[in-house]
């Protein structure tokens, strides 16, 4: 249960790629973010559209398994203590340092201040966003597993006895013969049926019911999924029919309800169906990202270790970059497609500078963004 998973590896560090090309493309979706420009691509919003289908979910679920490789045989006390240090203490150090910056250009570019940030700065921490500046911005991700580890921790601990991988076992046995892998579509779907009408403050933590219930059990699953290798096994094995599925229920969801509109919005009546199809066409994508992984992705490259202790740092100090490269960007009138093209090259670019230049050979730095000192 220690040792490294390719499969997983590879899943983690391609889905934070996907996030970080996502979020330079925000400001010219027609979505509203921090920064937008006036000018929109929708052939951009479509294809971040199909991504919003899988992606966050992806990392969930990939979380969801290293969580359970992470906790191994330590004890639950060890494992909560290791969870603080890897989690709270770069959280606690982004809000503080790495999203602050973020704030101002966006009161800048929104006109609610003028000055420089060591002008801007005294008001950094007071109030909570949007109506404040405190803000964990994209690092929502951290807070939303941090609470969710230390909610399902006795669920992962029992999940890691013999009991407990013997019943998985058994389970994943039967859903991958009978097909029943499928109803692992019902939570989701329920959660968006009654859950997402009651919830507020998406990616806020708190009356975020929907958000916690959703993402609480894609962590649950990706414990599942990767600690049982009979429900891999099924995943390898039906990966075409996943894909299927996916691409065929993605075209009934876009067809029915989305259409191009930037913001769809669905009726009362037409929510069960919604809910039931979302749920089925996330999963899909999920059971055709994890079944190709484990049938391809074995190979273990020296570019893989050193990308996956990367990601977690590359994912803390990403959107800084990306807010401050947007802001000149759009205060520079450049071009739509270009101004993604550019953002996108200068967050990878200066997001490595900065990880390769300070965070990795810096030992006191490196524990505010999860890695060990050595």
């Amino acid at each position: 249960m220690n040792t490294r998973r390719s499969d997983l590896d590879w899943l983690r560090v391609l889905a934070f790629g996907l996030l970080i090309l996502y979020h330079s493309g925000m400001a010219w979706s027609g979505w509203p973010w921090h920064l937008d420009s006036a000018e929109s691509l929708p052939w951009l919003r479509e294809a971040m559209r199909f991504l919003n289908r899988w992606r966050m979910p992806l990392i969930f679920l990939v979380s969801g398994g290293a969580v359970m490789l992470a906790l191994g045989q330590r004890t639950g006390g060890a494992f909560a203590r290791d969870r603080l240090r890897r989690l709270l203490l770069p959280l606690a150090f982004g809000m503080i340092v790495l999203v602050p910056p973020q704030v101002y250009a966006e009161r800048l570019y929104s006109g609610q201040f003028a000055g420089s940030f060591l002008d801007w700065l005294p008001q950094a921490l007071v109030g909570i966003y949007p109506h404040g500046n405190l803000s964990w911005h994209h690092l929502w991700f951290v807070a939303y597993v941090l609470v969710l580890t230390f909610v399902l921790l006795p669920w992962f601990l029992w999940a890691r006895t013999e009991r407990g991988r013997a019943v998985q076992a058994t389970v994943a046995r039967t859903m991958g013969r009978f097909f029943l892998h499928w109803s692992m579509a019902l939570p989701l779907a329920a959660s968006i049926l009654w859950l997402a009408p009651i919830s507020r403050n998406p990616n806020g933590l708190f009356g975020d019911w929907h958000g916690l219930v959703y993402n609480g059990v894609l962590l649950l699953y990706g414990g599942f999924v990767f600690g049982t290798p009979d429900m891999l096994v099924a995943l390898n094995r039906q990966r075409w029919l996943a894909l299927v599925v996916g691409i065929a229920s993605y075209v009934l969801l876009y067809t029915i309800f989305f259409q191009g509109q930037t913001l769809p919005r669905i009726a009362s009546a037409d929510r069960p169906a919604y809910a039931l199809l979302s749920g089925i066409n996330t999963m899909a994508w999920l059971f055709a990202a994890v079944g190709f992984a484990n049938r391809h992705l074995t190979m273990r490259p020296r570019f893989l270790g050193v990308a996956t202790e990367a990601v977690y740092p590359f994912y803390m100090i990403h959107q800084t970059v990306t807010v401050i490269a947007v802001y000149w960007l759009l205060k520079l009138d450049v071009p739509s497609v270009a101004g993604f093209l550019v953002a996108a090259v200068a967050t990878f670019g200066v997001t490595t500078l900065l990880y390769a230049g300070l965070v990795r050979p810096l030992p006191l730095l490196r524990p505010l963004f999860g890695l060990k000192r050595a």
